[in-house]
């Protein structure tokens, strides 16, 4: 196989080199002169030839392998990638089901982990490896906080991925976001000076409403566009569940002006708050890198760090059946911490610890992710092309740089259309599940009693169905809209 042909030089002057090599091998594709397939030479072998550092080619083919743009295959190289055309289509009109019909498959736009393409041989090897002389503590049920290599496995991933720096004494392996938040939120009621109020972003995941729903003590944080807006005034103790780097659902990151006002607010001795940010689905950006930092990391002042509580899943990563993830606490407050997981009982599972651990040590978990980033923005994509030739007459949306789904909203018109007191995304969704079809509308995702503006959409996830089921699923939707919203 040939190598695909180098005809270019790198100014001295210039950007950096990586960024010159980046645009360069872009430029190459667009024009035609690199075809879909065309390998290119090692990056040892291209430092070489431009006279550059092998960091420098290795960081310029990494970013273009993280876009989409090139693919590595093990033992083979880097090549081009190719990205699939999609072809017009008429949508499918919606098929209801009969009472005399059995029951089909539900269809979602599910933004969970793909497990069609996960690397099933390489998991089995970890599996196998990490149990063939197994840790004695793991038989007894030790190691309350996790499992020590997958903590040392963490920390150095949250270091060399995300500039975050922690040790592995920092961190605790739960059973996921929820037991994480379940954990947080004991913890903190035992720190507080006053029972809490639990502050959460409007619209918010729902399950993290219901898990304070019974505390009848939470308020709402409103989102504009640079994120959560910090409460106008408050008393006693505080806690704010932030996403901060890509709000959940609406996408949007919180600006560094923002940022920096909720990290003084910690600083402020007169008030008592916490705050904890959940980082769900981060590890896919689709062009460049992921370079918003972490609030612990953006933090400097003391009292801020020991306020500021991070929490990840393995499960958007990996696979959902995984239930498994991680907090990285403050030093100062790990005694409490670990009081309230006696308390609670450990619900991460421990067998499956060192598995992990394995798998992050081989080098598979980044090499997983980089695949992924690729796989989903093709998925990412192909619904885009998708919406636009058959969902803008009645919504509109934006280019996520991120995550795993689309927010797509209803234009302002058609809400304005509906008579009813039931939010028209619920309508359309309510129809849709005869067809066997699950919606996600973004008008649930806000509290029935929340005093901000009520949006309305739904949430497409594309990590996870193939691209026939989004085909489909977009096709759905479309017939929906056709048959029940009035054309203005």
């Amino acid at each position: 196989m040939s190598y695909a042909s180098l005809r270019f030089v790198l100014d001295e002057q210039g950007a950096p080199y990586y960024q010159q090599l980046v645009a360069h091998i872009q430029q190459s594709i667009v024009s035609g002169e690199w075809g879909i397939g065309d390998k290119l030479p090692s990056s040892r072998f291209l430092a070489s030839s431009l006279g550059v550092s092998r960091s420098t080619t290795t960081r310029a083919y990494d970013q273009l392998i993280a876009e989409g743009v090139l693919t590595s295959e093990e033992k083979r190289g880097v090549f081009v990638a190719a990205l699939p055309m999609m072809t017009p289509r008429t949508p499918s009109p919606v098929r209801l089901a009969t009472p005399m019909e059995g029951p089909e498959q539900v269809q979602r736009f599910d933004s969970g982990a793909d497990a069609s393409v996960f690397p099933t041989k390489e998991w089995a090897a970890s599996m196998r490896r990490s149990w063939l002389t197994p840790d004695f503590a793991v038989l007894q049920g030790g190691y309350a906080t996790g499992y020590p290599a997958l903590k040392a496995a963490i920390v150095e991933y949250l270091y060399r991925v995300r500039g975050l720096e922690c040790c592995a004494e920092q961190i605790i392996v739960t059973a996921g976001s929820r037991d994480s938040l379940l954990l947080l939120k004991h913890t903190l009621s035992a720190l507080s000076k006053t029972s809490p109020k639990w502050w959460l972003e409007s619209p918010t995941y729902p399950p993290i409403r219901e898990c304070f729903r019974a505390d009848n003590a939470s308020g709402e944080l409103t989102i504009d566009d640079e994120g959560p807006c910090l409460p106008t005034s408050t008393t006693g103790s505080n806690v704010a569940i932030l996403t901060p780097n890509r709000q959940y659902p609406l996408g949007i990151s919180m600006s560094p002006q923002r940022r920096q006002k909720w990290l003084m607010n910690l600083e402020n001795n007169l008030s008592e708050w916490w705050l904890v940010e959940d980082d769900y689905d981060n590890e896919f950006v689709y062009h460049g890198r992921n370079n918003v930092p972490f609030m612990q990391t953006a933090s400097v002042h003391p009292n801020a760090k020991n306020r500021l509580f991070f929490i990840g899943s393995f499960s958007k990563v990996l696979f959902r059946g995984l239930r498994l993830g991680f907090i990285v606490a403050p030093l100062a407050h790990l005694d409490a911490m670990r009081n309230s997981q006696r308390k609670l009982g450990s619900s991460a599972s421990l067998p499956i610890q060192p598995a992990v651990a394995d798998f992050m040590q081989q080098g598979h978990f980044e090499r997983h992710v980089n695949r992924m980033r690729r796989h989903y923005r093709i998925k990412r994509d192909a619904l885009l092309s998708l919406l636009d030739e058959f969902l803008s007459h009645w919504f509109y949306w934006k280019k996520p740089q991120g995550g795993m789904h689309i927010l797509v909203e209803f234009k302002a018109n058609f809400t304005k259309q509906n008579a009813s007191n039931k939010p028209l995304d619920q309508i359309i969704a309510g129809q849709l599940t005869q067809a066997n079809i699950v919606l996600s509308t973004l008008s649930e995702h806000y509290d029935k009693n929340a005093t901000c503006f009520h949006r309305e959409g739904f949430l497409l996830g594309f990590s996870g169905p193939s691209l026939e089921q989004i085909e489909d699923l977009v096709g759905a939707i479309a017939s929906c809209c056709q048959e029940n919203i009035e054309t203005s």
